[in-house]
């Protein structure tokens, strides 16, 4: 008893096949990337030449700088450093990227900015910023005409020429230089810059200058959208970046936009010395008004009583009085300041109401440091309503410090008030005892006394009042921006596009498109060109390989004409193995069709027949065809009038129909004319009654069948044949072709397909008499085939499994 022994042989990972197909993949399409490659590198390069580069500005500067010079003023500017080191720098931030503070830039910069000049060439347009000749003055302007663009031309030195469109019709206007553009709609006037000169006016003339008017709008969102800011880590540092294809115009503005920043940042200050100022002036003008009325009371008083001298008395209780009710007076201001700022306190007004009285009578102590922290914590709480909400948590924040604050000052304004009204009684029982002790003066002396007090309490306070109105302009002098420029804006350089990121990407998408070609050349529209690449696709037996020949398509019988060519000798090896391919024992009747018209089936049923009726063997040819007949054209003949159509229909009989050739053992059913449905008549009893008997008949039938990609004809007859010959050709075939005969065949369970490839180029005698050298041998029974086959071509053999 035999055994079968395992395999031991290991699989390569790589086959022989798969090394084939790789290289004709790679031999069929190589010149695919070398054709694409540089048509999308040209691509790219113009692509990227019409791009615009996008540029980079930045400036730097530090927040929180406490830059002072002189201390000794009402309202210190270092006040405003009183309490903790910490900058919300996302608030800054923000109030730098705010519309209002991007309108104040555009404002300043309007004349620079409106206008955008562009000189058009012939392949890209480019913004100018200074480099043009002219500048356009923008007097008024139609709303709708805002970012249009407008043409303009140099006539000559004296005049130019402005076209545009509108309401989609051209309008030109023609104006002068420096005189305004008469036009309602456009209200613009076009100077000279100092670069227009006479010398340079023909080659101004050749260039084609375009401009567009921007509105303040447009601007201020392109600076808000082009403007970036940076905070690094644990600094107070800002980094301003602005993106703009000019970079000198993005310097400008973020130069611009440092100084708005630094002066916004000086306002609250200035505003609040100038109203400490005018409160100072406005207690002035009120005591300078009091002492003039004071001394026109006393001279009208020594008038009207004649008195010329006081007693010594009058000196001494003058000075003590005097100096009595001049700290009362001076308590009575604290107070009165106590009780504004507890009434501000309460009333919870508006920080710019803030009194200044509070800070006439300052000292060094928790109430200036409080009201300082005061009023700037609200200030804060304002800024952030401009650009948060209510639920902020930073508005929650600031709110609590302000109540935590108030209600400590409203402590301290309780026991210093307390105090003071003390020492006001405690002078108020002085000066009482000096008035008791002045009652003995006589009335005169006394009224006179009443009257010199006034007036000294008066003088004291208005030189009070003079030396703090000098400390606060003096101060005013010292006050200095929050923060400094620690990097002017300069120009980082090309920012956007990347473009030899862009280029890469190209030829990336020139490489994948080569690719998915090839790939799609190759699963898809590949053309069966060889019998080793069919042999790869399909185990279908290859029954025959036919030569390329350039007149195939040509009227004729090749194999008559030509019996001693290289495509008689590859149809008489057809007909060798077929004669001995394993189709059963007996087949005479083989049925010849294609996937596509022109592939050589009418070719090939011709010309196999006429190598079979030439080895002596009886032979019919049934042209079955009945949508386009070509067969009589072979043979010279007009269309038949007499044929398989008539003899179905009833108007011949079989032996009617059976027509003669020039070849010997050769004869001929034609299809006769064409009929209006040709499908039906292949499907009748009729046709395969005349079948049956040209198979009596005749020692070999071939039945030339209309092409099966296209009709169902051939796959109907398929069934009355002993075996089915399907022509491929090399110039149209692919793995298509082959999925459909396959799956035919698995659907219909079709037996005896076989398959001729027809068109191979590179075949010589050769290549065939190399075949012979194996001789044609029976393989060992029906499951190997034949397997001699054509030499190095046909190793594998032409049989077909018996089943």
């Amino acid at each position: 008893m035999s055994t079968n022994t395992p395999n031991t042989k290991k699989q390569a990972i790589v086959s022989q096949k798969d090394l084939n197909l790789l290289f004709r993949i790679i031999k069929t399409n190589w010149w695919i990337p070398i054709a694409i490659l540089p048509i999308f590198y040209a691509m790219g390069t113009f692509y990227v030449y019409r791009l615009t580069n996008i540029y980079q500005a930045s400036t730097q500067f530090l927040l929180k700088v406490n830059d002072t010079y002189y201390q000794n003023n009402v309202l210190n500017d270092a006040s405003f450093y009183s309490y903790g080191s910490y900058v919300d720098n996302l608030n800054e931030q923000r109030i730098i990227q705010s519309y209002d503070m991007s309108s104040q830039v555009v404002d300043k910069l309007l004349p620079d900015l409106q206008v955008s000049y562009y000189i058009v060439g012939k392949i890209r347009t480019t913004e100018q910023f200074k480099n043009v000749p002219v500048d356009i003055v923008v007097n008024s302007v139609n709303p709708g005409f805002y970012e249009q663009i407008f043409d303009l031309k140099i006539l000559d030195y004296n005049s130019y020429e402005i076209s545009y469109e509108q309401d989609g019709i051209k309008q030109v206007k023609k104006g002068k230089f420096g005189e305004r553009l008469i036009d309602v709609d456009l209200g613009i006037t076009v100077n000279r810059n100092l670069t227009f000169t006479d010398k340079k006016i023909e080659s101004f003339k050749e260039i084609f200058y375009q401009f567009a008017i921007h509105s303040k709008e447009y601007l201020i969102s392109n600076i808000q959208g082009n403007l970036s800011i940076e905070n690094p880590d644990y600094t107070n540092i800002l980094i301003l970046s602005l993106t703009d294809i000019i970079p000198e115009r993005a310097i400008l503005i973020l130069d611009t936009l440092n100084s708005v920043y630094a002066s916004s940042k000086l306002k609250s200050k200035f505003e609040l010395n100038e109203r400490t100022i005018s409160y100072i002036d406005r207690q002035l003008n009120e005591i300078s008004y009091s002492l003039k009325s004071i001394e026109d009371t006393m001279q009208d008083y020594k008038e009207r009583k004649s008195i010329i001298d006081l007693e010594w008395e009058q000196n001494d209780f003058l000075t003590k009085i005097g100096s009595y009710d001049g700290q009362k007076s001076q308590l009575q201001l604290e107070l009165k300041a106590l009780n504004d700022l507890e009434n501000y306190i309460i009333e919870d007004k508006d920080p710019q109401f803030l009194p200044p009285n509070i800070f006439v009578f300052e000292k060094s102590g928790f109430l200036s440091t409080a009201v300082n922290d005061l009023y700037l914590k609200q200030i804060e709480l304002n800024k952030v309503y401009n650009i948060a909400k209510e639920t902020n948590p930073i508005v929650a924040d600031l709110k609590s410090s302000i109540k935590k604050t108030k209600q400590d000052l409203l402590i301290y304004i309780t026991n210093t008030r307390k105090a003071v009204n003390q020492q006001v009684e405690g002078l108020n029982k002085e000066i009482l005892s000096y008035i008791n002790e002045a009652k003995l003066i006589p009335g005169k002396q006394r009224d006179i006394l009443n009257i010199q007090r006034k007036s000294a309490v008066s003088e004291h306070l208005y030189n009070f009042l003079l030396e703090k109105k000098a400390n606060t302009k003096i101060a005013k002098a010292s006050i200095v921006p929050d923060m400094k420029i620690v990097e002017s804006p300069r120009n980082v350089g090309v920012v956007s596009p990347d473009k030899p990121a862009i280029q890469k990407s190209f030829l990336s998408a020139g490489l994948l498109v080569s690719l998915l070609i090839i790939l799609l050349r190759a699963f898809f529209y590949s053309k069966i060109k060889s019998v080793a690449h069919l042999k790869e696709l399909t185990d279908l037996p290859l029954i025959g390989v036919l030569p390329y020949v350039k007149d195939e398509n040509n009227d004729g019988i090749i194999v008559e004409q030509k019996p001693n060519s290289l495509i008689s000798e590859s149809f008489r090896n057809l007909r060798t193995n077929l004669q001995y391919a394993n189709i059963g024992v007996g087949a005479k009747t083989y049925l010849i069709t294609s996937f596509l018209p022109g592939e050589g089936k009418t070719f090939t049923s011709v010309n196999l027949a006429t190598i079979f009726a030439r080895s002596g063997k009886k032979t019919v040819l049934i042209e079955l065809d009945l949508h386009k007949p070509r067969i009589f054209k072979r043979f010279g003949l007009p269309p038949q009038t007499i044929g398989l159509t008539t003899c179905i229909s009833g108007l011949n009989t079989y032996e009617e129909i059976i027509s003669s050739t020039p070849i010997p053992n050769l004869n001929c059913i034609y299809s006769g004319p064409i009929p209006p449905n040709p499908s039906e008549f292949v499907l009748s009893q009729k046709l395969r009654e005349i079948i049956d008997r040209a198979k009596v008949d005749y020692d070999f039938v071939i039945i030339d069948t209309p092409p099966a990609g296209l009709l169902s004809d051939s796959i109907y007859l398929i069934q009355q044949v002993d075996a089915s010959i399907f022509v491929l050709n090399t110039k149209s075939s692919s793995k298509r072709v082959i999925t459909f005969l396959e799956n035919i065949v698995e659907v219909n369970n079709l037996e005896n397909v076989l398959l001729v490839l027809n068109g191979v180029t590179g075949l010589g005698k050769r290549y065939y008499y190399q075949g012979y050298g194996y001789g044609y041998g029976y393989g060992s029974g029906y499951g190997t085939g034949y397997g001699g086959g054509y030499g190095t071509g046909y190793g594998t053999g032409y049989g077909t499994r018996k089943k």
